[in-house]
């Protein structure tokens, strides 16, 4: 009996926390990433990376978890009261991602679409440690705020009425899934041989460069398509109750 019900807790928290990593995995953040190259070609390169890593880490766990007790269980109240909600929420999360990808695929077709740091940004790269720590904070908090797909899935968690460190671990969770693409960055560099890490950290920044708007625009889409579909189908079954 104990080992059964071992079991079905396993088998409760997997089916939480993939959908979580998978969504993590998806919040590709293109400035975050491509600040990291940068900061593996200064001085002390793998301490820097981790002090920014650390503070985008703190932010992302602290505004996961303001959202998900802050919101979740008045979001649960009102739901509870109005079915359409949810469904209603979807529509227009979809119809948000669908206009951010359409916008990114015009810049890319005017040649304004970049995944270069600004001067200013540059320049705070490099300040001190503490410094450093903020910028990745307000970076990443930043990225959330605008992040459809991250408030819809912390209040959704929110809703649970998760056990305090179960919903510490899912949202924990959510964000090492979400820099997993810089410790990846921080990872390949370490693995390099010493006369061949700044030609991989060109390679890296290119790849980036090219790549992760791409990235951003083809998940855009997808996800989009899918919360706008899944929502209108939703509001239209509620309509014929």
């Amino acid at each position: 009996m104990y080992r059964s019900r071992q079991l079905g807790h396993t088998a409760s928290m997997l089916g939480l926390l993939t959908p979580l990593a998978v969504l993590g995995l998806l919040a590709i953040d293109p400035i975050g990433i491509a600040v990291m190259p940068i900061l593996l070609s200064q001085k002390n390169p793998y301490g820097r990376s981790f002090v920014f890593l650390s503070g985008s880490f703190v932010a992302l766990v602290v505004a996961g978890l303001l959202f998900a007790v802050g919101f979740g269980a008045k979001v649960l109240h009102f739901e509870t009261a109005h079915i359409w909600l949810v469904p209603s929420s979807e529509v227009l999360a979809g119809i948000i991602l669908l206009i951010l990808a359409a916008r990114l695929l015009w810049l890319m077709k005017l040649g304004r679409l970049t995944t270069e740091p600004s001067d200013s940004l540059m320049r705070r790269l490099q300040l001190n440690r503490w410094h450093l720590c903020i910028l990745g904070s307000v970076l990443v908090t930043v990225q959330s705020m605008i992040d459809v797909v991250f408030v819809i899935a912390m209040i959704h968690i929110g809703q649970l009425h998760l056990p305090t460190p179960t919903l510490l671990t899912a949202v924990t969770t959510y964000a090492i899934a979400a820099l997993l693409l810089q410790l990846a960055v921080v990872g390949a560099y370490w693995l390099t041989p010493p006369k061949q890490k700044l030609l991989t950290l060109a390679r890296v920044h290119r790849l980036l460069t090219l790549y992760a708007n791409q990235a951003v625009i083809g998940i855009s889409l997808f996800l989009g398509s899918a919360l706008l579909i899944n929502g209108w189908l939703s509001l239209a079954g509620l309509a014929h109750l």
